[in-house]
């Protein structure tokens, strides 16, 4: 069955981008935006062509499909009614902001049969990809440890904004590190398998007068007996984003930021790619993806049970930083 209407639920920024990646893909597609309230006019908001103010209100018109890009905290419930009203849905990551409600939400998923995707976008990334096809390769040998990093400063993420009052920063909504930049854990999920065991110390400086952990060190053991050390934050002046993988045979580093995917072999050879592309590319194969889930019965590559699973992370991470102990996944 075709979709020919789509509800995009929060057009915050990246509701926004949702909503204008949409209209440029399929143009004559019937988009009803689901907004919070209304105070004041939002950008983009033309490109939409009737603006609502609750679900019930989108399920009125009769939608198919959903992209809910509201803040976290909210995820669960508005998943919740619209798996009901038999409506697909690509949920914003993460999946929620705790693992309260979770297993109900996997329970509506398996009855309703209806395609749930989570917005983890670095799957569609051309880098990302071809790294994860090196990983697979004879060459590099063993894998023996692994080092990922993801820094960049908060209040150059939105500057029209005060980044104290930004989702990110506000616990309440679902903020901090270890749920924005939960993008790292879902990846290493995808390059290195299930995760068995978190260890984790969570921080705040105060540098940025925010209630939420700033930067979080990890050390990560897969299922598999591989240690991946993780360090996310959002207190550094400096971007950075990468994955590094020691092997026997080399070093195999992926650069988001640079887009490059780089081979270091122990005889000195090297040899680096680059995937150059727009910050749209991975949110337009996300969405071609999600409606060919519908269309064709494409299995999502990043599921619910996926998103899910990531949260379980988040939650062993909180845990071990608050007694300071090494938490197994059950």
């Amino acid at each position: 069955m075709l979709i020919d209407h789509l509800a995009i639920v929060g057009l915050g920024s990246i509701g926004r981008r949702h909503l204008r990646l949409a209209r440029e893909f399929r143009p004559k597609l019937k988009i009803t935006g689901v907004r919070s309230g209304k105070k004041k006019v939002i950008p983009k908001e033309d490109l939409v062509d009737e603006v609502v103010y609750s679900i019930q209100d989108a399920l009125a018109r009769g939608v198919q499909a959903a992209v809910v890009a509201t803040p976290a905290v909210k995820h669960l419930e508005q998943v919740t009614e619209l798996l009901r009203a038999g409506v697909h849905v690509l949920v914003e990551k993460p999946l929620s902001c705790s693992m309260v409600g979770v297993s109900q939400i996997m329970r509506i998923s398996k009855e309703t049969r209806l395609v749930g995707l989570i917005g983890y976008c670095l799957h569609y990334d051309p880098a990302a990809k071809r790294f994860n096809q090196m990983l697979k390769r004879d060459k590099i040998g063993q894998i023996l440890h692994v080092r990922v990093e993801c820094g960049s400063y908060l209040p150059d993420w939105r500057p029209d904004q005060d980044f104290r009052q930004s989702v990110s920063a506000q616990k309440e909504l679902g903020g901090g590190v270890l749920l924005e930049l939960s993008h790292e854990l879902d990846y290493i999920r995808w390059f290195f398998g299930q995760i068995e065991s978190v260890t984790a110390l969570l921080q705040n400086s105060g540098t940025l007068g925010v209630d939420v952990e700033e930067s979080v060190d990890l050390i990560l053991k897969t299922v598999g007996g591989l240690l991946v050390s993780v360090h996310l934050d959002f207190n550094s002046c400096f971007d950075r984003r990468k994955c590094v993988v020691r092997c026997s045979e080399g070093d195999l580093t992926w650069d988001a930021i640079k887009k490059t995917v780089s081979w270091r072999s122990v005889e000195g050879q090297k040899k680096t790619e680059s995937f150059p592309n727009d910050r749209d590319e991975a949110y337009r194969m996300q969405l071609r993806h999600f409606f060919d889930c519908m269309e064709y019965n494409q299995e999502p590559t990043v599921s619910l049970e996926d998103g899910a699973e990531v949260m379980r992370i988040v939650e062993a991470a909180r845990k071990s930083g608050a007694n300071g102990k090494t938490v197994v996944l059950a």
